[in-house]
């Protein structure tokens, strides 16, 4: 297979979703001829994500029609130069609504009462929405208007970029006024205080104090409403560019094009419907012998087995050998993140991927090289009954008596080993005798904790006692700074303490433990602060 045509392969053969956005989408951009595939990746954003798919029929419609309106101005050809050029603008709007997408996510999942949802959520959100991905949307129209008037019209701040856009003479009322100016003048200034399910908004005009009412319930639908115009609005000009067929033939290696830009197309070329490349970076490897460069490419998604992963990465560095042209000394590390899935990895040396290239070895081989060199790995599928929600959210209360106060409780639980590991301050303590009265206390305690496992892959879990826990006792309260250092000149820090029912004690910290007084007493081991 081909480099050039894998993702396309990819999306039709093991996605199954080309179909339904060739035929949503061609309608809505009626003078396409086709849907180049580089913007295959966000047109099934807007088909399938739950808040993305909610875009503003009108606005986007209103949207289309200036665009064309700024093109009847300038022409295609100054037109195309002109958004690619700026299109970094476009870049940050939706990389933000992608961003909040996941927030609105958690604001409607939150069972807290309404006026702590507007105080955690809502206000912030609205906030995120005006100044991130609204302003860069306002701001790329005002830079056609500049190339037009041959002026320089940036306005660096919201309030005037409305005002700008929102003159008779510009008309863009029906895009500015999804920003009720009341609450973003109030928000800006801090003047928000939420009540049960009221909310009111102080803001000024001139020399007057004056006062919005609203409910958090109509606050939601303001958000949820300008969230759906910003969406349509870059939708309209991905629409533009799919009708125009500006694809990445014109931003590769463009001198004129934003480096943002540029990864941003990078990185919709290795993406598929499913699986987002949504990061990748060079970096400079120094040895003895030789300066080397090593590319880094993330990809997020849906979880793939074993094979697929390792399928999808080898065809991924096959094209980015060639799109960056890397040379033999070269590599490429692949990672793979998702929600089933513990973080995946691979490195492959560029000398492989182009033997591979060349046809010298197939993928099987390729894979093998990989496998041999030990930098590699791949963590199967958790195909337990999860609910991914629920895992992101759990905790373990602290616990307090009047002698020690027991925080920051943490699952790190393996396959084979229940574990747990605790931050522990002693009130009381003065001696080691002390200290270890509290501990047998604390390990009872602790130990008998039933945790319940990850989403991401599986570890021992449940009611059964924990083999192994990890404790850094202090004497004094303080969660950051100088004061939680393990070293022996920190007099807060009392000691390591490690539990193990085997008596192994595989915890270990090669930098901290020299320093340390180790001593063993059955199956709790002590590496004393040697100054306490």
């Amino acid at each position: 297979m081909q480099t050039n045509d894998y993702i396309h392969w990819w999306k039709f053969e093991k996605e199954n979703n080309l179909e339904d956005v060739e035929k949503t989408f061609k309608n809505h951009f009626s003078t396409a001829r086709f849907l180049p595939p580089i913007y295959h990746p966000i047109l099934y954003k807007y088909l399938k994500n739950s808040q993305i798919k909610h875009w503003n029929e009108d606005i986007f419609s209103f949207s289309k029609d200036k665009i064309q309106e700024i093109e009847n101005k300038l022409g295609k050809k100054v037109m195309a130069s002109t958004l690619l050029s700026n299109f970094h603008l476009l870049i940050y709007a939706y990389e933000s609504i992608l961003d909040l997408e996941e927030r609105l996510i958690m604001m409607n999942r939150f069972k807290g009462s309404e006026e702590l949802k507007a105080k955690i959520f809502s206000i912030n959100i609205y906030n995120d929405l005006l100044n991130t991905a609204f302003s860069n949307t306002l701001k790329l129209f005002i830079e056609f208007y500049g190339v037009i008037e041959d002026k320089n019209l940036f306005q660096k701040n919201l309030t005037s970029q409305i005002e700008y856009l929102s003159s008779s003479k510009r008309g863009y009322q029906k895009i500015t006024a999804l920003a009720d100016s009341n609450i973003r003048n109030a928000i800006s200034h801090g003047g928000v205080k939420a009540n049960g399910t009221n909310m009111e908004f102080f803001y000024r005009k001139g020399a007057q104090h004056l006062k919005h009412e609203s409910t958090v319930y109509e606050f939601k639908d303001a958000i949820l409403q300008l969230y759906d115009g910003i969406t349509a609005i870059i939708l309209s000009w991905i629409g533009y560019l799919c009708e125009e067929n500006i694809t990445y033939s014109q931003v590769y290696e463009s001198e004129s094009i934003h480096k943002d830009t540029s990864l941003f197309f990078e990185r919709l070329s290795l993406s598929t419907f499913l699986t987002s490349c949504n990061s990748i970076f060079q970096i400079e490897i120094y040895n003895q012998k030789e300066k080397s460069e090593q590319v880094n490419v993330e990809f997020t998604g849906v979880d793939l087995d074993i094979d697929s992963r390792a399928s999808l990465g080898l065809l991924t560095a096959e094209k980015i050998f060639h799109l960056r042209k890397l040379s033999v000394k070269d590599s490429i590390m692949i990672t793979f993140k998702s929600s089933k899935i513990a973080t995946s990895f691979f490195k492959i040396d560029c000398s492989v991927v182009n033997d591979l290239t060349k046809g010298h070895i197939d993928m099987g081989e390729a894979w093998r090289h990989v496998i041999d060199s030990k930098n590699v790995l791949m963590l199967p599928i958790n195909d337990e009954d999860r609910n991914e929600f629920e895992d992101f959210f759990r905790y373990y209360p602290d616990i307090e008596t009047d002698d020690y106060f027991v925080t920051e409780i943490e699952d790190v639980s393996l396959d084979d080993k229940k574990r747990f590991k605790c931050v522990v301050y002693l009130k009381r303590a003065t001696r080691p005798s002390h200290v270890k009265k509290a501990v047998g206390e604390v390990i009872g305690r602790v130990k008998i904790l039933e945790n319940h496992g990850f989403s991401s892959h599986k570890v021992k879990h449940g009611k059964m006692e924990a083999d192994i826990i990890y404790l850094v006792l202090y004497k004094n309260e303080v969660r950051r700074g100088k004061d939680r250092a393990l070293y022996p000149n920190n007099n807060n820090f009392i000691a390591q303490i490690q539990y193990d029912i085997n008596k192994v004690f595989p915890i270990r910290n090669r930098f901290i433990d020299p320093h340390l007084k180790r001593r063993r007493e059955a199956t709790i081991e002590y590496n004393w602060n040697p100054n306490f």
